[in-house]
């Protein structure tokens, strides 16, 4: 019945257009005779749209108004928009206070911002109301209204300002230890500061203190704005900053010495409580740069930590940073004194330099020989495994005691003076390298197993977890990857201020954080997401690193795919990228037609924001522009133009994955006899035999499957008792050539497509027609085509 019904609505709508369409003009009744004009009514004034300006006042809502209602802080001078405008509407804005004194409104500035300028000082609670009034072109209007109130001035102390509430409005004083500035080459503008109690932190303000404020270290200043906490560090956000006193006195660093030698950890609070302030630790040692290059390791007592020159936030110059590094590569060793401002990460204690000798008073401690032999021994520098081409340096001698002699034992490869050049093959390398020390009568040996891992491009999942779960602390995996996951807790939640989230996701059988995760505000727990960035292992947590990014929408392969684009363009002139490479995109443009003689053609293709060239592209008569084509062949950059190679092969509506399967079953095809492909391989096919049934004793099932032309064994694959021809699964393994017989090695696994998967080979197609000719009886029929192709 609901059918019947719902075809007879149809209908109904049919006919009701088609008698529409039947009153047109050879249909209309004459029109009336106008009255003579002494007699026609005046015609009222056209009523004037609201919609327009009401949207932009909900806009101005958003932005300005409390989420809960209440009344907004305003403890110093802030910047409201002169104008709002909402698709392609400008609305102007005239901003209005209801109090006579303590906050007045200035006039619009060149970048269309209105400043508010309040009494930072009042010594009693202004309370007022910010009215927005906006106005189109055509005269409506709307109002909006803002409850404020500017706070009674209160200096605090430091014990307060700890104390304060998170948002709480704070006005602090002390001197000035640390300058970061847009104008030094930071990120962003900040100050550490302090008075005889502790020390302060102005995170991201919005002027330069040193281009725009001339503050300088020594000086006194004063702060006031939001407190707040961000990883255990406190913070003062959405600040103003005025000097009080521009006399220089500088401040001598507090020695921590004592305390930091009898704290628990590094996260006790007797060292910690005072973050911000400018300390030192004399007679530390210098121990070596960490598995961070920015953290600068050294040693006091039995406790490590670290000098952190941070990519945003560092108080010195690059410049300053350079003459540092320098002065402590060439120190390894040596004890010195650790000068900089006590910080926190994840509570624990680090320090922040504040000038290019952050150690200094280097002095070379006394060691026996077997002491000497024992430390150059720490010091080779010979990592247990490369994932790029390198070079490593064999030291002849010790680093820091050059009377420690060294000599090497290579098998599996061979060295040049004294240099071992690592060059990346299809294969993993295995090279032993035996260090023997002495020190005169003083002798140790060491045995290090270096492994030059395959070159690693568009990695599968199971290759990508596998690499990455087998990192050891501090190590960092090769190169951009990509995992898709869906997200089963949010360790922190998204922040406004830093514009990041962390979450955990889970990926197969295994759980990756992508840290500091960049945007995020919508995401949630149980979005399915796809991750781009450097995958790390951090204290025991495998993470994409922070600045890593993320797409709902994107697959793997579409978000590898912009990350091939990065590296073509990256090329410079004459370079050409190694391997084959595949591409999918939109032709939007053909510079050289279809040659019947060469049987080839040239197009210009949109993949994502770029154009890359597929040069006598093989084929192409049947092109034209718009058409969506996956190419295969080398990417190169001739002349500036980034392109594949003359001689590159198309297929129109190809997914990505499948043209990667093809190019893995034609390496897989290339291996001799024995040979065995590096790595962990992922393809997906068609059973086409079943070669071994399903045994119930021993859990597996030898299956052939079909990937384009080609046929590939997964022999006794894990499972698979519901297995049978027809059925498309996925198979992830070793892939070998066993005496002819190209297959995934035993214990290979899989997953079955869903029954109604889209084909990997291009897109389902659905055609779809409606007929309406019979009216016969009070009846109609409708007749619905469905097409689909099997994956």
């Amino acid at each position: 019945m609901k059918s019947k019904k719902l075809l007879s609505l149809l209908l109904v709508a049919a006919m009701s257009i088609a008698c529409l369409a039947g009153c047109g003009k050879d249909n209309e009744e004459p029109a009336a005779t106008p009255a003579p004009a002494a007699t026609q009514t005046p015609t009222a004034a056209p009523a004037v749209d609201t919609a327009g300006v009401n949207a932009a006042k909900d806009y101005l809502n958003n932005m300005y108004a409390s989420k809960d209602g209440s009344a907004t802080a305003t403890a110093s001078d802030y910047t409201v928009v002169g104008v709002v405008k909402i698709d392609g509407v400008t609305y102007t804005v005239d901003w209005s206070v209801d109090v006579k004194s303590g906050v007045t409104v200035g006039a619009m500035d060149s970048k269309k911002m209105v400043k508010i300028d309040v009494d930072e000082k009042t010594s009693s609670q202004i309370d007022y109301t910010l009215t927005a009034t906006l106005k189109d072109a055509n005269g409506a209007t709307a109002s909006a209204a803002f409850k404020h109130f500017v706070p009674a001035y209160k200096e605090f102390s430091w014990n307060e300002y700890v104390a304060a509430t998170e948002g709480q409005t704070v006005v602090v004083k002390g001197v000035v230890t640390a300058i970061i500035a847009k104008s030094k080459g930071n990120s962003t503008n900040a100050l550490y500061f302090q008075d005889n109690d502790g020390g302060y932190y102005v995170y991201n303000m919005s002027k330069d203190p040193v281009t725009d404020l001339g503050i300088k270290e020594g000086m006194t200043v004063q702060a006031t704005g939001k407190r707040s906490t961000y990883s255990g560090t406190y913070e003062i956000i959405e600040a103003s900053v005025e000097i009080v006193n521009s006399t220089v006195n500088k401040v001598a660093p507090a020695d921590y010495t004592e305390l930091y030698k009898k704290a628990e950890s590094l996260k006790d609070k007797n060292l910690t409580a005072k973050q911000g302030l400018l300390v030192s630790l004399k007679g530390v040692e210098i121990i070596g740069i960490g598995s961070d290059p920015t953290y600068f390791m050294f040693q006091l007592g039995d406790k490590q930590s670290y000098v952190r020159l941070s990519s945003s936030v560092c108080p010195i110059t690059k410049d300053e940073q350079t003459t540092f590094k320098d002065a402590f590569t060439s120190h390894i060793g040596y004890l010195a004194d650790a000068t900089g401002i006590l910080t926190l990460y994840d509570g624990a204690f680090y320090l922040s330099p504040v000038t290019a000798d952050a150690f200094s008073n280097y002095t070379l401690p006394k060691r026996t020989d077997a002491e000497k032999v024992a430390f150059e021994k720490n010091q080779l520098g010979i990592p247990s495994k490369v994932q790029a081409d390198t070079t490593l340096a064999l030291k002849p001698t010790g680093s820091t005691y050059t009377d420690v002699a060294i000599r090497y034992d290579i098998t599996g490869a061979t060295h040049v003076g004294d240099t071992l050049p690592l060059v990346q093959t299809e294969k993993d390398q295995k090279i032993t390298i035996v260090a023997t020390l002495t020190c005169n009568d003083a002798k140790d040996t060491v045995t290090i197993e270096l492994t030059v891992e395959a070159k690693a491009s568009d990695l599968c999942e199971a290759e990508v977890l596998a690499k990455a779960f087998a990192l050891a602390d501090g190590e960092t995996m090769a190169g951009t990857q990509v995992l898709r996951g869906k997200i089963v807790e949010i360790p922190s939640a998204y922040s406004d201020q830093y514009k990041n989230i962390t979450v955990n996701m889970q990926v197969g059988d295994k759980i990756v954080q992508a840290y500091r995760l960049t945007g995020g505000s919508d995401l949630k727990v149980g979005d399915v997401i796809t991750v781009t960035g450097t995958l790390k292992n951090y204290k025991g947590t495998v993470e994409f690193d922070k600045g890593c990014t993320y797409s709902k929408t994107l697959s793997v392969d579409e978000a590898k795919q912009l990350i091939t684009l990065d590296k073509a363009f990256a090329l410079a002139e004459g370079e050409t990228m190694p391997g084959t490479q595949v591409l999918s995109g939109k032709i939007v443009e053909i510079p050289s037609a279809y040659s019947e003689q060469y049987k080839n053609i040239t197009v210009n293709m949109q993949v994502g924001d770029k154009i890359v060239q597929a040069y006598r592209l093989t084929g192409g008569s049947d092109l034209k522009v718009g058409d969506v084509i996956t190419v295969t062949g080398t990417l190169k950059n001739y002349k500036g133009t980034v392109e594949f190679d003359k001689g590159c092969t198309y297929v129109k509506g190809q997914k990505l994955a499948y043209a990667k399967d093809l190019l893995v079953m034609e390496k897989a095809y290339a291996l001799a006899e024995g040979e065995t492909m590096p790595g962990i391989q992922e393809i997906t096919g068609t059973v086409s035999e079943i070669v071994s049934a399903y045994s119930e004793q021993y859990g597996n099932i030898t299956v052939n499957m079909t990937v384009g032309d080609k046929t590939i064994q997964a022999y006794r694959l894990t499972g698979g008792s519901d297995i049978k021809v027809g059925d498309v699964i996925t198979v992830t393994g070793t892939i070998k050539n066993y005496k002819g017989t190209v297959e995934f090695d035993k214990g290979c696994t899989y997953v079955k497509a869903a029954a109604d998967s889209t084909p990997k080979t291009g897109d389902a197609s659905m055609a779809v027609m409606f007929i309406l000719l019979l009216m016969m009886a009070g009846s109609f029929t409708m007749m619905m085509v469905s097409k689909r192709k099997a994956r």
